[in-house]
């Protein structure tokens, strides 16, 4: 699968859920246990429950077809895409490649084992520096990251919010009103004219998805609010903040 043309099975973004990209190797895996599991656990202490993150890796190797699938599905939806830059992998940087082709910078983390020497396509980018002989050292570091990543991205996010806002018009507000307490929704054959012009323009902004195309003799369109689209619905007050976790899974 060619990454232009993949799409992530539910095309939102998953809040819990941390990617990690690693090379496959027994000698890697202390930074995996020592390191970025225990920086995930500190920051977790200072999320809410329903906000607590979840550590994801793919679980086939990246040569085959599954393994490939997993890591883009992943790719795309997880809230953080954590890069190991250790032993400079092939299949990390293609991956990293995909995700700043693809993702906000913002959701991406980046650490190197001490002293790192940067490629140059990555002179310009932060990133954590560890001690291998001392991986504890570096906990509190990558927590802090973590945690000022989650910060960086809700701020970009009400930005998101709030112009996605101020261009809905009356159509689209109706739309959200009518379909936002359904997670998914079919379009029904008498909807109002004006039902079609609002979703299509939601459709084009990012709100919704359209899931499925239109099988004749009979037209069903349905559609699927993205996690912009739950964001918007719960900051007018349609859904609650519960109802938009729920979503997501």
């Amino acid at each position: 699968m060619y990454a232009f043309n993949f799409k992530p099975k539910f095309g939102f973004i998953d809040f819990k859920k941390l990617f990690v990209a690693m090379p496959f190797h027994e000698d890697y895996e202390p930074i995996y246990t020592a390191l970025i599991i225990p920086s995930v656990e500190k920051a977790n202490e200072s999320l809410a429950p329903n906000e607590q993150l979840e550590i994801y890796r793919a679980k086939d190797k990246v040569y085959t077809r599954s393994g490939w699938l997993d890591i883009l599905e992943n790719l795309y939806t997880s809230r953080i895409f954590l890069g190991v830059l250790i032993g400079n992998n092939a299949n990390v940087f293609y991956e990293l490649g995909i995700a700043h082709a693809t993702q906000q910078i913002e959701r991406q983390l980046l650490i190197a084992e001490k002293p790192y020497k940067a490629r140059f396509d990555l002179k310009d980018l932060i990133y954590i520096e560890y001690d291998l002989s001392n991986l504890a050292v570096s906990v509190k570091e990558l927590s802090e990251a973590i945690k000022d990543t989650l910060a960086v991205y809700d701020i970009n996010n009400d930005r998101q919010i709030q112009i996605a806002e101020n261009k809905l018009s009356y159509y689209e507000f109706e739309v959200l009103m009518h379909y936002g307490t359904t997670r998914n929704f079919y379009l029904q054959t008498d909807a109002p004219p004006k039902h079609h012009d609002g979703l299509a323009y939601l459709c084009h902004s990012g709100l919704l998805r359209l899931v499925t195309l239109p099988k004749p003799p009979k037209i069903e369109f349905s559609f699927w609010w993205i996690d912009l689209g739950n964001a918007v619905l719960e900051h007018l007050k349609i859904i609650d903040e519960e109802e938009r976790v729920r979503r997501l899974h």
